[in-house]
């Protein structure tokens, strides 16, 4: 699987112009994790993928992937969704060996998901439990700022009621495969996030801090309906 997704990436490089003006100091790191559920007290991270991004470019050499050993049978849903088994992920390494190398990977830079909120969350929970760290990054939510971008009619009114993964990168016109993995989404959404700097670069100059402030996740609130609620007071 792994060798699939580095060759459906091989394909999209090599068919995409990278600009060198753009290779500038912003950097940031766009991951994406699959769990057992989404209950923060009962469930786990099975998989962490992340890809890092120099401004628009993604760094197709600089990227992360793990499965992880939850250590509790995974449901039969999970099996089939994410395309784990359950040997692969019963010979997976515990999470606390992951959560150095990835602590090492994202030091100090902007984290950048699709309801990245998630993923913080659980990852905040494994930091402390097992590293005693606290896991606080500089975060940017690729959901918010698309529904932001869209109320102001920089896309197109259509994809109003888009929230999942496939259909805000139809909305951009990036093309999915039937993959899903961790690695694969954080890819999805890196390609999202290009489409997105692109859009506030032509809104201001001071694109990346406006991005900060309109993106900034909010725990959970897309579970209750805050979320657009949130970006129409900004």
């Amino acid at each position: 699987m792994l060798f699939d997704i580095f060759f459906f990436m091989f394909n999209f490089f090599k068919k995409t112009k990278i600009d060198s003006k753009l290779l500038k100091k912003r950097e940031f790191v766009v991951l994406d994790t699959e769990l057992t559920g989404l209950i923060e007290k009962h469930d786990s991270i099975i998989s962490i993928g992340a890809i890092k991004m120099k401004e628009r470019s993604i760094l197709i050499g600089d990227i992360f992937y793990r499965v992880i050993n939850p250590h509790c049978k995974p449901k039969d849903e999970t099996v089939l969704i994410h395309k784990l088994t359950s040997t692969e992920i019963e010979q997976s390494p515990d999470i606390k060996l992951i959560l150095r190398e990835f602590f090492d990977f994202i030091k100090n830079t902007t984290v950048v998901g699709h309801f990245i909120d998630i993923d913080i969350k659980f990852l905040r929970k494994e930091f402390k439990k097992h590293l005693n760290i606290e896991f606080n990054p500089e975060a940017i939510d690729t959901y918010i700022v698309f529904y932001w971008l869209l109320e102001r009619g920089l896309i197109s009114k259509k994809f109003k009621g888009a929230k999942n993964l496939a259909e805000i990168a139809e909305a951009f016109g990036i093309k999915m495969d039937t993959i899903h993995d961790a690695l694969y989404d954080a890819f999805i959404t890196a390609q999202i996030f290009q489409r997105e700097i692109a859009l506030f670069q032509q809104i201001s100059s001071s694109w990346f801090d406006f991005i900060k402030k309109i993106g900034k996740p909010h725990v959970s609130g897309y579970m209750f309906g805050q979320y657009e609620k949130i970006i129409n007071s900004n």
